[in-house]
C-alpha cells in the first residue's frame, strides 16, 4: 500500500517553466521531515523508475511530494535524491506551515541545478536542497 499511495500524484502543479535558480538553502533540515530511516528501522528498498538524464538543468519540473511528504520517494531524472537542506525561501528556518507541507501529499516544484544537486519548493516558498542518491534507497514504512 505504502508503495502505491507514495508514488501517486496529488493535484496538477503549474507546467514547467525556466527560470534561474536562486542561492541554495543552507539550514539543516528538521530530524522529523529528513525521511532517512536510521539502522533497525522499518524500511523499505526502492530503485528508481525514472529516465536518467530526461531533466534539463535550470528547468522547472511539476512534483507532487507522495503521502509521506519528503518521507516518501523522489523519484526524479533517474535517481532517488535525498534531502538535505532547506530554508523557509528568505534564509532562516521552515515555518510551522511549510513543515505541514513537506510532511503530506503537496504538489511543488522540482528543478536540476546541477547533475548532482536539486532543489524543491513548496507552494508556501520552502526551498529543499536535494542531492542525488546512488542506487536504491530506504524509505521508512508509513502510514
Amino acid at each position: 500500500m505504502f508503495l502505491v499511495t507514495a508514488l501517486s500524484g496529488c493535484g496538477s502543479p503549474p507546467a514547467p517553466t525556466s527560470t534561474p535558480v536562486p542561492d541554495l538553502a543552507t539550514l539543516p533540515l528538521p530530524a522529523n521531515i529528513a525521511g532517512i530511516p536510521g539502522p533497525g528501522a522499518p524500511s523499505a528498498m526502492l530503485e528508481p523508475h525514472t529516465p536518467a538524464g530526461s531533466v534539463e538543468i535550470g528547468v522547472e519540473q511539476s512534483f507532487a511530494l507522495g503521502h509521506c511528504g519528503l518521507g516518501s520517494p523522489i523519484d526524479f531524472d533517474g535517481s532517488l535524491w535525498d534531502p538535505s537542506f532547506g530554508d523557509d525561501g528568505s534564509g532562516g528556518p521552515l515555518t510551522e506551515g511549510q513543515v505541514g507541507e513537506l510532511s503530506n501529499q503537496t504538489a511543488t516544484i522540482l528543478v536540476l541545478v546541477d547533475s548532482q544537486t536539486a532543489e524543491l519548493i513548496t507552494p508556501l516558498g520552502a526551498r529543499i536542497v536535494l542531492k542525488r542518491h546512488a542506487g536504491p534507497r530506504a524509505y521508512y514504512l508509513c502510514d
